[in-house]
């Protein structure tokens, strides 16, 4: 995959996250539990990439290598749970770009803390003045549109 088309791809992911965000708090809020947006979530992403698999366009999973998989490398089903959990829960309160700006910062510390010591089978990518300084844009970011938030105009 080409770098350009790779960066289209993450970005249209995050635009992804964004909407998801938006369409689960509103589940929440008619289903009034956010457990329920987010297993109706959860079930109808299964079904698609259910029928994604059988369909035969991808490539079809070594199940005989299930065994050798990492014990860590199933923790993205209950992280995935539990981040579709929180965000209908803190969209309504925070409001989107809030909480988008809050998950994008904590995912770049966490992002920063695995590069350094190269976990989960990431390479090593030592903290850089350039990363850090990113960070507390990040942060700047997110506290500014609380400002905003408690002085509406």
């Amino acid at each position: 995959m080409d770098l350009l088309l790779a960066i289209v791809g993450a970005g249209s992911a995050g635009s992804f996250l964004a909407i998801g965000s938006a369409a689960n708090a509103r589940l929440k809020q008619t289903l009034q539990s956010a457990i329920a947006a987010a297993a109706i979530n959860f079930l109808i992403g299964f079904s698609i990439l259910a029928i994604l698999i059988a369909s035969g366009l991808f490539k079809l999973p070594n199940f005989q290598q299930f065994s050798t998989v990492p014990w860590w490398a199933f923790l993205g089903g209950f992280l995935g749970a539990a981040f579709v959990s929180l965000s209908t829960l803190t969209v309504p309160k925070l409001g989107l770009t809030t909480a988008t700006l809050a998950v994008v910062c904590s995912q770049m510390i966490m992002a920063l803390v695995i590069d350094q010591f190269g976990w989960l089978g990431v390479p090593a990518h030592p903290l850089n003045f350039s990363r850090v300084f990113a960070i507390a844009l990040l942060i700047v970011a997110v506290t500014l549109t609380q400002l905003d938030r408690k002085h509406p105009h």
